[in-house]
């Protein structure tokens, strides 16, 4: 037991031990099952939500409000960013790190201009005099918005260490554990693109 923490611990350092196939197998076994139980949770806490704002409609006091235009670019902007993370997978898989790194560190640029979008739409409904409490609407599109944020951001620091981890990669390192970290970001990256496409439908047809 103490030779495969010292190897696990070794391979995250980049020293020269390497994780047996069995024991990577295990470990990814393990990352992939706690970022699947992460997004079920997260899936279980948005259906909530979704469930309560369909619900809700039918009180009087329901108000449907024109949203902030930039919305869409912010939509274009993470569907774009989908695309850089895949082909940083692509990349990872033929060798090319140095392309793969390029692609993960746009990902998060693009990650970054929309948290700073989704900010500005906040404003502009602010400058319309429209809170959090003005109707159940708004309040809805606050908190299901600010919760995309949220996790998107910490999504945006998983990124930045995956892209630390690659950069400072070298040459004689396994490429198992970082293809696995950059697997796992693609995942999640794709899971909460997907959910504001969701939450976007959500809040504009609905």
């Amino acid at each position: 037991m103490a030779n495969v923490s010292t190897a696990a611990m070794s391979v995250e350092t980049g020293n020269q031990y390497r994780l047996s196939a069995g024991e990577q197998r295990r470990r990814d076994f393990a990352l992939q099952l706690g970022m699947w139980i992460f997004l079920a949770t997260a899936t279980m806490l948005f259906a909530a939500f979704s469930s309560a704002y369909i619900v809700r409609q039918s009180g009087t006091d329901w108000r449907h409000l024109t949203l902030p235009s930039v919305l869409w670019l912010n939509t274009l902007l993470l569907v774009v960013s989908s695309v850089s993370i895949e082909i940083a997978r692509i990349d990872a898989r033929n060798g090319k790190w140095q392309g793969a790194t390029a692609s993960v560190v746009a990902t998060a640029l693009l990650g970054i201009a929309f948290v700073v979008g989704q900010f500005a739409a906040w404003r502009d409904l602010v400058a319309q005099g429209v809170y959090v409490p003005t109707n159940p609407y708004s309040s809805f599109f606050y908190i299901l918005t600010g919760l995309h944020v949220l996790h998107l951001t910490a999504g945006l620091m998983f990124l930045a260490y995956v892209a630390w981890r690659i950069f400072r990669r070298k040459g004689s390192e396994d490429s198992a554990p970082l293809s696995t970290l950059l697997n796992l970001a693609a995942t999640f990256w794709h899971f909460f693109g997907a959910l504001w496409l969701y939450l976007f439908v959500l809040l504009t047809v609905f």
